[in-house]
């Protein structure tokens, strides 16, 4: 499974890897499944809480305590 965040309406939707594209169920935007689409999880560097960034992202920035953790390459299972 893959996610991205909707360009429509920001919900985060889940699809099956490999589509090419996907339909929002809550406003029917239909989204290109592009790797830059793609969201990603890591665990905050410092505190730990798990943050949610772009597929693309080089490093991504605690909300609650601003530290900035950087992400490796990105590997799909």
């Amino acid at each position: 499974m893959a996610r991205l965040v909707c360009s429509g309406c920001y919900t985060l939707l889940m699809y099956s890897r490999g589509a090419k594209s996907v339909q929002c169920s809550c406003c029917r935007t239909i989204n290109a499944a592009s790797e830059a689409n793609q969201m990603a999880h890591i665990n905050c560097g410092n505190c730990r809480v798990l943050l949610m960034y772009q597929c693309e992202a080089h490093s991504v920035k605690c909300t609650l305590c601003n530290f900035v953790t950087s992400v490796g390459i990105l590997r799909f299972n």
